[in-house]
């Protein structure tokens, strides 16, 4: 997004009417209490080649929220890391469960704004071309059914599993320490994330702690949208 304030205020104009509720990029971005998002997105990063010579690995799929993906991808590619997104392949089922699946689903993911669908984006790894070696850290967005999915997929909790045991980061934004708790790294450990998924972490043995974010050794939390510059730019 520019460092353009009538791009933000015209954005905000036409999501005036919201038609579902939504998490508002613009509206975010506006809010004064959210300037270090802001600066985030807008300002030239002060140290442009901080992660230069990193891969970084964000795993999600469909569903996961556009602001929280967006922005890591934006904030470590800005800075040098080399960034791959990765995503589960085009799933398939029969035809009496009534679900249909575009062809797009093929080489996109398709991103929310909390219940609004808002767009399809390229990923550039499918998980069976990944290996835990390849990179030195791996990211987990949120929104709900991105997480809710990939916990399920024992592809994507292997690989979180082995990337901890090696003493890789691993991290996940939001609802994204389901997978993290699936996956079994989160027990002994302090950890955050959206507030009403306490209980899950609390019954996959961590501690609970309600702060923007958690850092346990290799293990990296963070609650919610509007804590994406504390956990980007601590």
């Amino acid at each position: 997004m520019a460092n353009n304030p009538s791009i933000l205020q015209a954005l905000l104009s036409t999501e005036s009417s919201a038609a579902l509720p939504r998490i508002s990029a613009a509206q975010l971005l506006n809010a004064p209490e959210n300037k270090a998002l802001k600066e985030l997105w807008t300002e030239a990063p002060t140290h442009p080649g901080e992660f230069a010579g990193k891969k970084i690995a964000v795993i999600s799929t469909d569903g996961v929220e556009e602001i929280e993906l967006t922005t890591v991808l934006h904030h470590f590619r800005s800075r040098g890391a080399s960034v791959d997104l990765i995503a589960p392949k085009k799933p398939s089922y029969p035809n009496y469960l009534g679900l249909q699946i575009p062809e797009q689903r093929a080489t996109h993911i398709v991103t929310i704004h909390y219940i609004e669908t808002a767009g399809w984006i390229a990923f550039d790894k499918t998980l069976d071309q990944v290996s835990v070696s390849d990179y030195d850290a791996f990211i987990i967005p949120g929104g709900s059914w991105n997480p809710d999915t990939l916990r399920a997929d024992s592809k994507v909790t292997g690989i979180i599993s082995a990337a901890a045991k090696a003493g890789k980061i691993v991290a996940a934004i939001c609802h994204g320490p389901w997978v993290l708790s699936d996956a079994g790294v989160l027990k002994g450990k302090r950890a955050t994330a959206w507030w009403s998924t306490r209980p899950d972490l609390e019954n996959a043995g961590a501690t609970y702690v309600d702060e923007p974010v958690v850092v346990d050794g290799n293990v990296v939390t963070s609650r919610a949208p509007i804590d994406l510059a504390p956990l980007l730019m601590p």
